[in-house]
């Protein structure tokens, strides 16, 4: 498929409204594709319809936008132009992000509990009133339950299919609830599977609440799969992705999960989340995907798409092209059009430039990736019951920070993915919600794996790990873990005296073996909340309890580690410092990489045959990358290595081997480095 070595990609956001003649009027299909040259593109994203609504082609179900009346044929000048430059083409289409449709059919609305759209209700404000829920009045989302529109979305791909007979992909976007909908074919379809009322308030300790949300997740695949399969009945050469961005966000309720993924050839979407949450991004988009390389994309925008002409330095663009790099995944720039049809050079010649360095490395972007630690992502608790903020999803993203300062190579696993390839286990927040998945987990550390867990809202866990239950939860809002003599060194300088604060309940939690139990939790003099205090600023510890804070167990040929309060959410250095502790603590492991790099330096590998590749990757944050010293890494490996060589140029590096490690220097870093070991 043309995606395999695509890894230069590119989208110019066409999202234009068409009430001013002079919109788009200037849209040309041989600028256009003289930028895409310039920016060494290998494939590009055109937009055959928008949010907005309005179609780029002659459409009998819809409305053609203005600019396109009288040179109907345009977008189809571009598709050809680009085939005819070497350049694959995506079409996109969105999918209930569409404002003309919205307008034009009140019963194809997502509507709220009271039966109004989002639109509806924000179009209400005086435009005179400044609001920032303003901006939601130009979005209208039609509901996917609604069988009209989906005949409608039927109608359009049919004709895109028509007119577009040379694509070679599909881009179908925002594949997700934006809110909540009660329409009426909501209403009936809820009746029809489920009975009685949809629930309406966010109760994530309701039964039907989480119902509900395992519905939204089922419908909302289902209809990223009907997308997906008429669009392959019609051209069964082209690949299908669905923007699957929503699944590598927080949010609880926008139900874009394995369903949807599910009906997509490769996985990829657009974040905006900073230079770590990328990396995190990236483990996940490479270990869902179907087939790879898995797509990332980032606006050319600084800090996003909302500032039309700020341009993104060179370094911070070249951080995240090569950061995708890294992970062997294929970058794709978005753009935006000027509303009159134009397109900034500047930018074009920019990527060209960064995309010129790329390209020498593509050719080893391949191979399977070592993966020591395995973080455990839960497309399904998404959310706390006790509304605080430790979820799943809080402490994966921090385990993939924190794993990167301390050079550990980990991957972004789950219920969609294999766990029995890694040395350890992390399993951070689960609930009730990932009990399906517990004969798994409990078999991964039955077999010798080590399985860390946290928290205790997977009842079902404890309940075969230990025989425990879980009755409640403290009153008190700050709580301490106070470690035992045998696990002490884990903590650094946290002891019975000063032990570690944690800001949140803790579970209580009755039958664990007391012989298991490394730590407990001290309580502070007083409840927060009551007048009478200990000391008037803070809640220092004051009260010994004997509630497990902390259990290690020997389960089969593994050990089980239970922390009763998340410490991988929490961001400060003492508390990543223990985490990794624990989890060394209770297992024989030794990491893949050693290294004294920087720690926003992260280290990827890759197993290739008879080689392996390292790449080094600067997590820049800054306008200008700042200098890095030389460091040295460290391989893991009982064969000594044929050579080491430096890529693309292939320069042999110097390196040493002490029959357990091979060792060499990072020379003069920059940005990104791979390295070839050849055996």
């Amino acid at each position: 498929m043309w995606y395999q070595n695509a890894f230069r990609r590119h989208l110019c956001d066409m999202h234009v409204d068409d009430w001013d003649p002079t919109f788009l009027s200037k849209f040309d299909p041989d600028t256009y594709v003289r930028n895409l040259k310039t920016a060494k593109l290998q494939n590009a994203m055109l937009y055959l319809q928008s949010h907005v609504g309005l179609c780029y082609y002659p459409t009998k179900s819809g409305k053609i936008h203005n600019a396109f009346v009288g040179r109907e044929d345009a977008m189809r000048q571009l598709v050809d132009l680009c085939h005819e430059n070497g350049i694959s083409v995506t079409g996109y289409y969105s999918l209930i992000y569409n404002t003309y449709e919205h307008d034009r059919h009140p019963t194809w609305r997502m509507v709220d509990e009271n039966g109004f759209s989002r639109r509806e209700k924000e179009e209400a404000v005086s435009d005179t009133e400044f609001s920032d829920n303003q901006k939601a009045a130009r979005y209208g989302f039609c509901c996917p339950n609604n069988p009209e529109y989906r005949v409608f979305v039927g109608a359009q791909i049919h004709e895109m299919a028509e007119y577009f007979p040379t694509l070679d992909g599909m881009f179908y976007d925002m594949l997700f609830w934006p809110h909540m909908c009660y329409c009426d074919s909501c209403k009936a379809r809820w009746a029809r599977e489920v009975g009685g009322e949809i629930p309406v308030a966010e109760d994530w300790k309701d039964s039907r609440w989480l119902l509900h949300m395992k519905k939204r997740r089922e419908w909302m695949g289902e209809f990223a799969q009907f997308a997906t399969d008429l669009t392959k009945s019609l051209l069964p050469r082209v690949s299908v992705e669905h923007n699957v961005a929503c699944s590598a966000l927080p949010h609880g309720t926008r139900a874009n999960c394995e369903e949807v993924i599910n009906a997509c050839d490769y996985a990829g979407g657009d974040l905006y989340r900073g230079i770590y949450g990328q990396s995190f991004a990236c483990k996940f988009y490479r270990n869902i995907t179907k087939n790879q390389p898995f797509e990332y994309m980032f606006s050319r925008c600084a800090p996003k798409l909302s500032a039309h002409t700020q341009i993104k330095s060179p370094d911070v663009m070249r951080s995240a092209v090569f950061l995708t790099a890294a992970h062997h995944g294929a970058t794709l720039v978005i753009d935006a059009i000027d509303p009159i049809g134009t397109m900034d050079a500047r930018v074009y010649k920019q990527l060209g430039e960064i995309f010129d360095e790329l390209t020498p490395y593509e050719p080893y972007l391949t191979g399977e990736m070592i993966e020591d630690v395995g973080l455990y992502y839960s497309l399904k608790s998404k959310f706390n019951p006790n509304g605080e903020s430790f979820t799943n999803y809080l402490g994966t993203v921090n385990a993939v920070e924190t794993m990167i300062e301390q050079h550990i190579p980990c991957g972004v696993t789950g219920g969609f993915h294999g766990i029995d390839q890694y040395k350890i286990l992390v399993a951070s927040c689960l609930t009730d919600e990932d009990a399906y998945d517990a004969p798994r987990l409990l078999d991964y550390a039955k077999n010798g794996g080590t399985l860390y867990i946290s928290g205790g809202e997977c009842k079902q866990l404890l309940r075969k790990i230990f025989g425990a239950e879980v009755t409640g939860r403290t009153e008190e809002n700050v709580v301490y873990i106070t470690p035992k003599e045998a696990i002490l060194p884990a903590f650094a300088y946290f002891n019975e005296q000063y032990p570690l604060h944690f800001d949140g309940t803790a579970p209580i939690v009755n039958g664990i073996d007391p012989t298991d139990v490394v730590a407990t939790i001290t309580l502070p003099y007083t409840r927060q909340g009551i007048k009478q205090f200990a000391s008037i600023h803070s809640n220092p510890p004051g009260i010994r309890s004997e509630i497990p804070a902390l259990a290690i167990k020997e389960y089969g040929k593994g050990n089980i580690i239970w922390s009763a309060l998340p410490i991988e959410c929490m961001e400060l250095y003492d508390y990543r410092r223990i985490f990794v502790n624990l989890l060394t603590t209770a297992s024989d492991f030794v990491p893949t990489i050693r290294s004294d790099a920087p720690d926003d330096v992260e280290i990827t590998v890759f197993r290739r045959e008879n080689t392996v590749l390292l790449n080094t990757v600067l997590l820049n944050t800054k306008h200008t990358a700042r200098k890095v010293a030389d460091f040295t890494v460290s391989f893991r490996s009982q064969t000594a290595p044929k050579q080491v060589l430096l890529l693309p140029i292939g320069e042999k590096i110097p390196h040493t081997f002490d029959g357990n490690h091979i060792t060499f220097t990072v020379e003069k870093p920059s940005i990104f480095g791979m390295y070839e070991i050849q055996f």
